[in-house]
């Protein structure tokens, strides 16, 4: 059953901007079966998929995939992105240059949305899509695909927190027949054997998941079209494409940015109240698809006071190894 608090989340922000639509009652759910890449895989360079963290915009793991086409290739033609499965736009979003955010609900359960696109002239919430159609470009170097499932949502700690797209987000890839399912996963940079990637590494009681400054609205219908809030937030998950790796997302402290952790830090899912303080050097990542970074930053002390409030702080030191709190920690809640 669809959880009552998500008509409090139906317009809030999500992904690059916008909030899923309402689906309508009239509408019978289904299985989804995607027929048609948006894009073809031969043509893309590779997809990183759920959870990539981009402070301050996307501070937490993301609730979509991004097919990247043209990164770092000059000058290119927009991308002709091709409508996956037959359906209705429902809602779009403005972006930048004439870009917008798109959903296309297929039935009351799912939902397909494409970020970062240039709409086919006439097209228009209320327009029906086919397979195959093309429904717009993509004028830069990726484009963001996810899906929505209102039949299975996220286990956030709280929920009310998240938009729809997020509360409800899904891989898109396994949805798709094939073999275009096969030739898109061999796309995907991500190792071990989970291609789809993961939204919530929220867990109950310790410090792993997401955590929100205490003076930030808990409704996120609160903050439409604001991505600034993202300074406001930070993840402690796990890293997109080297899933053993863990990361320091942080929005804000001067300090924005996705951070590693040595090997040997405790786990995040390990650090409870019971814990007391715990140091967490933060690391430079290193360079993509390179060994970890062993370069300082600074270092996050905190602290779980109960199951839903953290004492956080960062401190801007590449040298030291250990801190204590000081007047500037201020409290994080789930």
């Amino acid at each position: 059953m669809r959880p009552t608090l998500v008509c409090c989340v139906v317009l809030a922000l999500a992904g690059c901007g916008g909030g899923s639509s309402p689906t309508s009652p009239s509408e019978t759910s289904g299985p989804l079966s995607f027929t048609v890449a948006p894009i073809d895989p031969a043509a893309l360079q590779y997809i990183v998929p759920l959870g990539n963290m981009g402070p301050f915009a996307h501070t937490l793991p993301t609730d979509h995939a991004y097919f990247y086409h043209h990164l770092n290739s000059g000058t290119f033609p927009p991308v002709p992105v091709l409508a996956p499965s037959g359906g209705t736009i429902s809602n779009t979003y403005p972006g930048e240059n004439g870009e917008v955010k798109v959903w296309i609900k297929v039935n009351s359960r799912h939902t397909y949305y494409f970020g970062h696109i240039v709409l086919t002239p006439g097209l228009r919430v209320g327009s029906q899509i086919e397979a195959g159609m093309v429904v717009g470009s993509s004028p830069g170097a990726a484009l963001d695909f996810a899906v929505t499932d209102q039949s299975a949502p996220q286990a956030f700690i709280t929920p009310i927190r998240y938009a729809l797209d997020t509360l409800y987000g899904q891989s898109p890839l396994p949805y798709f027949v094939e073999p275009i399912r096969s030739a898109l996963y061999a796309k995907v940079q991500r190792e071990g054997g989970d291609l789809d990637g993961k939204i919530n590494y929220d867990i109950a009681g310790t410090l792993s998941g997401n955590w929100f400054a205490e003076d930030l609205p808990i409704s996120a219908g609160s903050t439409v079209g604001d991505l600034t809030i993202g300074m406001k937030q930070l993840a402690f998950a796990r890293d997109v494409r080297y899933p053993d790796r863990q990361r320091v997302s942080i929005g804000g402290f001067g300090a924005t940015g996705t951070w590693g952790v040595p090997p040997d830090a405790p786990d995040f899912a390990a650090i409870t109240p019971a814990s007391g303080v715990t140091v967490y050097r933060l690391l430079y990542k290193g360079e993509p698809g390179g060994p970890p970074g062993t370069e300082q930053k600074g270092l996050i002390v905190v602290q779980l006071l109960d199951a839903q409030r953290l004492r956080v702080e960062v401190v801007l030191d590449p040298i030291r190894s250990t801190a204590g709190f000081s007047a500037q920690a201020v409290t994080y809640l789930r």
